[in-house]
């Protein structure tokens, strides 16, 4: 069985793929520290959505890592997010903030009422293993 040299870097890049996958999604229930006005808080994550690598950052084998900071809303779903600090800049920003919008947190309540959770800090990693 022969192979050519395309056919093995799409395998491996397949597998990179996977792996790079599994890292990322391994733990779904973290908990996280974000602000109710200016008492900090504890919220729980419940699922995380689907984390796709980006194609050319897999091809040419970039890795780095998206900090970003999210407000979570009455419902647990991401209601905004924005970027704080990436690396390579300019490579994953977009990606990184697709993922943490399709995250599902369990909804804070404070005194029993449902409350927004600003200023939650996640590290997306881009890693290839």
């Amino acid at each position: 069985m022969v192979q050519t040299i395309t056919e093995i870097r799409k395998l491996s890049g397949a597998i990179l793929l996977v792996i790079a996958f599994a890292t990322v999604t391994a733990g779904n229930l973290q908990a996280a520290t974000g602000y109710v006005g200016d008492e900090q808080v504890e919220i729980t994550r419940i699922s995380n959505g689907r984390f796709v690598y980006p194609r050319a950052a897999l091809r040419r084998e970039i890795e780095g890592s998206v900090i970003l900071e999210l407000t979570v809303g009455v419902t647990g779903d991401v209601v905004d997010a924005f970027v704080v600090e990436a690396t390579p800049p300019n490579r994953f920003e977009k990606n990184a903030l697709k993922f943490v919008r399709s995250f599902k947190y369990e909804p804070y309540s404070a005194n029993g009422v449902p409350t927004q959770v600003e200023r939650i800090r996640v590290n997306v990693p881009y890693k290839l293993r």
